[in-house]
């Protein structure tokens, strides 16, 4: 009996005609949604996640120290402005770094109050994102050898801004 049901199911499977399935992946690493607290960035700057604040001439004005607080160089004066965040990130086992420039969604003062987690800017394609999140995603790219093999070397949603404001 079995046999039989075999020998049909066979049968049948080779007089119907062959089928293509095309399947299409996206190997693009997207911005990881993480938690905004305190927890979470010291976790990202443990991982070696380096950011600084830049004035709108690409000065360094403020970095974010290895305890999450905001860093102001005491050479630039609180009304100085602020308009875009640099985040870099060694590759583990090179001296390579990976180095993003990001725009602030909208410029703050050395004078306010700043936090790590308060911070959003804009991507590449224009959306705003939470600072934190493009730290995880740079972070997790570092880690993944296969996605630094892919051609422009750096990773997803990279924008280099040069001076002057958009």
């Amino acid at each position: 009996m079995h046999r039989a049901i075999l020998i049909t199911a066979l049968t049948l499977a080779t007089t119907a005609s062959a089928q293509t399935l095309s399947v299409n992946i996206n190997a693009t690493v997207q911005y990881p949604s993480i938690i905004q607290t305190t927890a979470n960035l010291l976790n990202l700057l443990s991982q070696g996640v380096k950011v600084t604040l830049l004035t709108p001439t690409n000065q360094q004005a403020a970095t974010l120290g290895t305890s999450g607080g905001i860093v102001v160089n005491p050479a630039y004066p609180t009304t100085t402005r602020l308009t875009q965040v640099q985040v870099m990130t060694q590759v583990p086992g090179t001296t390579t770094y990976v180095k993003e420039i990001y725009p602030l969604a909208q410029p703050i003062t050395t004078a306010q109050p700043l936090s790590a987690q308060s911070i959003v800017v804009k991507a590449k394609d224009g959306t705003r994102q939470p600072l934190m999140n493009v730290m995880a995603r740079q972070a997790a790219w570092a880690k993944a050898p296969g996605l630094q093999k892919k051609p422009g070397g750096m990773p997803p949603g990279q924008y280099k801004k040069t001076q002057g404001n958009k």
